[in-house]
């Protein structure tokens, strides 16, 4: 059962300062997760969504900075913390699965001294039960003990993924970020990896932060979603509510671009045009271009707020404007 608020993001701006340009891949980003809670973000390839992960748990290395804001966690301000303490943080109090498992695991250690490796780096630990704890880690994603002594190359794709979840599980962590874990991997063990993380924080309680592309695997299982375009959350509400009724013309447009899986079927149509240069100011609406219900005069001057509409449920677009209203009606 969810609780009080866990993590708490406020105006968070981050990128990469190039030699050319300063890249702002998050924008003004704020939002709150609860205790216990499974908020998914979603967002096509190059929306700031990783950016915005490593950002959070400090782990953005130059030309990669954090520009302005603040990382609340669990009543402590992460971006304030020394790197020691912060180091004491990571695993313990939170932990960070990476997109791919195969360049994360080490390729010459066994899958047990790599979890081990891990408990002790953050703790200390080096008591005599940290292969039984080890065990019981896969036990819990599913892997066989006998892989215990295996190195990655003999595992499966999804088999490795498992184990850096393990890894990520093995001090206990509040909150868990997850930046797709799962893209490497077939639809099918998808799902099920998917469900098998669900089920593990309904057991131990953790919060978790799923950061994909792919907006119909958050639907079932997510409490909330968050979707990103051009560095920033554009709209943001229960799964359902986003689901049955999204907002935002870009919500819109990723819920028509997979199909349904019962009824008739119908012609699916991506998104036309790209979405804008991060390194360039903005004095728009960013989804300006490939809006097909902007508002002429309003939309490319001037950039829409996230505001709540209706209980619950925030969108930053100019239609739900009082201005916006007006002129579309």
């Amino acid at each position: 059962m969810r609780m009080g608020k866990l993590l708490k993001v406020e105006r968070l701006n981050a990128g990469y300062k190039l030699k050319s340009a300063t890249v702002h891949a998050v924008r003004d980003v704020s939002f709150e997760l609860k205790e216990g809670e499974f908020l998914g973000i979603a967002g096509e390839s190059g929306c700031g969504k990783s950016t915005l992960a490593f950002g959070i748990v400090r782990l953005l290395t130059p030309p990669g900075e954090i520009f302005s804001g603040k990382v609340e966690f669990d009543g402590k301000d992460l971006l304030k913390m020394e790197e020691e303490e912060l180091r004491r943080e990571r695993w313990k109090e939170f932990s960070i699965v990476f997109q791919a498992s195969m360049n994360v695991l080490n390729p010459v250690m066994k899958v047990k001294d790599q979890i081990i490796d891990a408990i002790t780096y953050h703790t200390n630990d080096y008591d005599g039960h940290l292969e039984e704890r080890a065990k019981e880690l896969l036990s819990l994603v599913n892997v066989s003990e006998k892989y215990l002594n295996a190195y990655p190359h003999q595992l499966s794709g999804g088999m490795k993924q498992r184990v850096v979840i393990a890894t990520a599980l093995a001090l206990n962590p509040k909150m868990i970020i997850m930046d797709e874990p799962t893209t490497a991997l077939d639809v099918v063990v998808q799902k099920k990896i998917l469900q098998e993380i669900d089920g593990l924080r309904k057991k131990f309680g953790f919060s978790i932060i799923f950061i994909t592309h792919d907006l119909s695997l958050l639907v079932e299982i997510s409490d909330t979603i968050a979707i990103m375009y051009a560095g920033s959350i554009v709209e943001k509400a229960a799964s359902k509510r986003l689901y049955d009724n999204p907002l935002h013309p870009y919500t819109e447009g990723l819920m028509n671009s997979f199909p349904p899986l019962v009824g008739k079927r119908k012609r699916l149509h991506g998104i036309a045009g790209r979405p804008p240069d991060l390194s360039r100011e903005m004095n728009g609406c960013p989804f300006y271009e490939r809006c097909t219900k902007r508002i002429e005069g309003v939309c490319e001057r001037e950039i829409p707020k996230l505001k709540e509409v209706e209980p619950g449920h925030t969108v930053a677009c100019h239609l739900y404007d009082e201005e916006g209203e007006s002129d579309a009606d």
